[in-house]
């Protein structure tokens, strides 16, 4: 017992934001024509050009800010922020103003996408959800109003066709185990509102995700059928049903994509790779790499100081007994035993 007292009574400094060529940014969403890319950087949504020149500050706020996505005309965009201690749908305007609240409900609500009708499409878990891992889809007028059941199916990343005619989402549990294959993995589905009915567009073990739609009968996604996340595209038919084999569009050998979007011209695609930002040609060009210029100040404090008085684990003795290693918030720390 002494011997983890001393373990556990140490200071442990975090470091979170260096300075880099280019910022960790997240969640990048492509206006309408793909030439202005909105993104999630140190908790607040910014714009930039496409070539990652120009960006702007859009929020600035205590809470973490994420998933943008653009209006049809491009005027707007919605995000997800935890300003009221879980996610609720938020519109601002794309040149910058005042913030409008759209959702108000005690459980997160997780934007997906911004549909040519006018409406926001969100997972959340209310009161219809039937299983542990997928959430119910629900959708709410960017305008405001009160939201609806969009889908008596569960499941996440819904995005509605520019005819607005299916809805691309996904079923499954976890993409951030990228090797994962098994029954819980994540598949592509489409439901079609004419007909009522819903098809499974991918038939791979390991998880397809994040669905975005091209054009009225195209969609992208991610996929681990090449062993790491790449993007994918598929075809389907006016009956929702996959035409063909599916097509890989990058070819990333390590480390795979976190995050996708596509232009709702179809002409663009956008994703995040480890720390950087890319941009390609949908029809499958070389994709860019995207140093964001940003030339505002750190948002918080570059480094943050903690000090530790739990957590730590994996500890052993030195052979001569004089020396501790241990483990506190995945790091190696050396201490002598006094």
């Amino acid at each position: 017992m002494q011997k983890l007292k001393l373990i556990i009574s140490i200071v442990v400094f975090t470091s979170f934001l260096f300075a880099q060529e280019s910022p960790f940014v997240f969640n990048p969403s492509l206006n309408s024509d793909g030439s202005k890319i909105a993104f999630s950087y140190q908790g607040d949504i910014w714009v930039s050009d496409a070539d990652g020149n120009n960006a702007v500050r859009l929020t600035i706020h205590e809470a973490y800010e994420g998933n943008p996505k653009w209006s049809p005309d491009n005027s707007m965009i919605a995000f997800s922020s935890d300003r009221y201690g879980n996610n609720d749908i938020f519109v601002i305007p794309s040149t910058g103003g005042t913030s409008k609240r759209l959702t108000y409900h005690s459980i997160s609500d997780v934007l997906s996408d911004w549909t040519s009708s006018n409406d926001l499409i969100f997972t959340t878990n209310r009161e219809f959800k039937q299983i542990e891992w997928n959430n119910e889809i629900q959708a709410i007028s960017a305008n405001g109003g009160t939201e609806r059941r969009i889908l008596n199916a569960v499941g996440d990343m819904a995005a509605m066709s520019p005819d607005s005619r299916y809805i691309a989402y996904v079923r499954g549990y976890r993409p951030t185990r990228e090797a994962y294959t098994g029954s819980a993995n994540y598949n592509v589905w489409v439901y079609d509102t004419k007909n009522n009915t819903h098809n499974k567009l991918t038939d791979f073990e390991g998880h397809d995700w994040m669905p975005q739609w091209g054009d009225a009968r195209t969609i992208y996604y991610i996929s681990a059928q090449s062993g790491i996340y790449n993007v994918h595209r598929l075809k389907i038919d006016d009956n929702g049903k996959a035409v063909g084999s599916n097509e890989q569009l990058t070819n990333f050998k390590e480390d795979g994509l976190r995050y996708l979007s596509v232009s709702r011209d179809g002409s663009t695609v956008t994703f995040s790779r480890q720390s950087d930002l890319y941009v390609m040609k949908a029809n499958g060009g070389t994709p860019q790499k995207v140093n964001v210029n940003i030339s505002a100040d750190y948002r918080f404090d570059p480094v943050e100081y903690k000090s530790e008085t739990s957590g730590a684990s994996e500890y052993a003795v030195s052979p001569n007994g004089k020396l501790m290693a241990f483990v506190v918030r995945g790091d190696v720390f050396i201490k002598e035993v006094d």
